[in-house]
């Protein structure tokens, strides 16, 4: 399936905000909630370990009953050195929140291993473009979801031999056949600041990959107009966002990017909320051929998403492999010591094989704990030669039913389950262990309110 395909299939999601704690009295206003899930992870463990989801945080954001997007602020794909720390937890952040699709910075961050803590424009050079081009598949590989990058905004002059904003962003998305964030508050700040013009910047984008816009607002500093994203989107840019939001043929959502500091309960202008509504109203449509009768048209889809015949349409295989990265996902986020020892004990491509045949012998469940239910009944009714696989499956689905049922729960091990489950939560292999009957009681969590880890 191409790129264009792809988000072509994206949901229309509507009007949103980005979230911060405190937000929540605001959500009622919005169709979507966009998460920059770095606010809501901890430090690592160690040193070159990934970044750790506050599991909690994430329990509670999926709990916001608005489709949520994931945007991310700490890993920009536009420069020469990645934090590779955090790339695991980003797609568990995608997979957490159920986005339909995830977003990025095309900037950097880090300069000779240190975190500059702002993000910087990249060089616009061929150079630059294959480099973007090498990020963005890299970090696509890991996410279940199509990608889009942010078009970023900068504070330097054009510098002579240097591509367009335009067509710098336009030979990145075409290369990565990745979608585009259209953001025009960064365009009208770039051309307050001396660079191309935004029009003209969007002039030279294929704009059927735009999916989502931003909007907000800014303030002068030293003779710079910058994006602190702070009060109503001036005048300009929703002058500009009219003109350009009708040519767009797949937008999906249009989000206001907000600091809370700059905001209260009563200072959101409803008549700005209201004005990305109209905006909202004005968004391009894909020319598209009349659909078949509803019944046709998913009895030939199962039909082709069943069978395991190479398919004509290549979108057909990127459907497979997003069902089972979907599936697959829940099983690992629920019974992550599971899919570990799974992993450590026989391979990526033995737990692939598992899991293909699981769903072949299995229909999805929409809840993930019943997905993880079925699936660690799968492996351990299976000859697999993996020590403790049962006893570790046992305690995750115990605490799993300690949280659904608000309720301590029992389980038995043949050995002393601490070594066994403190050397999984590293990520290492558990050593042998003597045999001797134990037994364990899982509880609940205890209840705590949805915060920002500091």
């Amino acid at each position: 399936m191409s790129g264009v395909q792809d988000l072509r299939e994206l949901p229309e999601l509507g009007v949103g905000l980005v979230y911060w704690p405190g937000f929540e009295s605001l959500l009622d206003q919005v169709d979507v909630v966009e998460v920059e899930p770095q606010v809501f992870w901890f430090a690592p463990d160690a040193d070159g370990e990934p970044f750790r989801l506050d599991h909690r945080a994430f329990e509670r954001l999926s709990r916001i009953r608005k489709p949520k997007l994931v945007h991310g602020v700490g890993h920009p794909v536009g420069g020469t050195e990645a934090d590779e720390r955090h790339l695991q937890p980003f797609a568990e952040s995608v997979a957490l929140l159920r986005a339909p699709w995830a977003s990025e910075h095309l900037s950097f961050n880090r300069l000779h291993g240190t975190d500059l803590g702002f993000l910087l424009p990249p060089v616009q050079s061929e150079e630059g473009i294959a480099l973007a081009v090498e990020n963005i598949r890299a970090l696509r590989e890991r996410l279940p979801v199509p990608f889009a990058f942010e078009t970023g905004v900068s504070y330097l002059r054009p510098r002579p031999g240097e591509l367009s904003d335009g067509t710098f962003f336009a030979a990145i998305a075409r290369a990565a056949d990745c979608g585009i964030l259209l953001d025009l508050h960064n365009l009208w700040a770039n051309e307050r600041n001396g660079r191309q013009a935004a029009l003209d910047v969007v002039a030279e984008l294929p704009l059927e990959r735009v999916v989502e816009v931003h909007l907000a607002g800014g303030q002068e500093y030293a003779g710079y107009w910058v994006d602190a994203h702070s009060g109503p989107v001036p005048p300009e840019v929703l002058g500009i966002a009219r003109q350009v939001i009708p040519r767009l043929p797949n937008l999906k959502a249009v989000v206001y990017e907000v600091m809370p500091e700059t905001v209260t309960d009563t200072n959101l202008p409803m008549d700005q909320i209201l004005e990305l509504r109209d905006l909202w109203e004005l968004r391009g449509t894909a020319a598209a051929p009349p659909p078949p009768a509803p019944r046709a048209w998913e009895d030939g889809l199962a039909a082709a998403l069943l069978s395991e015949e190479p398919a004509a349409d290549p979108g057909i295989t990127v459907l497979r492999k997003l069902i089972g990265s979907a599936r697959a996902g829940k099983v690992a986020d629920t019974l992550p010591l599971t899919t570990r020892l799974l992993l450590l004990t026989l391979g990526g491509e033995a737990v692939d094989d598992l899991f293909a045949r699981f769903w072949h012998a299995t229909p999805s469940e929409q809840m993930a704990s019943d997905e993880a239910r079925l699936f660690a009944a799968h492996v351990t009714g299976m000859p697999l030669e993996v020590p403790y696989l049962r006893e570790v499956a046992d305690f995750e689905l115990a605490a799993l039913q300690a949280v659904l049922a608000g309720l301590p729960q029992r389980v038995s091990f043949s050995v002393d389950p601490g070594p066994v489950l403190a050397a999984l939560r590293h990520g290492r292999l558990p050593a042998a262990q003597p045999t001797a009957a134990h037994e364990i009681t899982v509880r609940p969590p205890a209840s705590e309110p949805l915060r920002a880890p500091g």
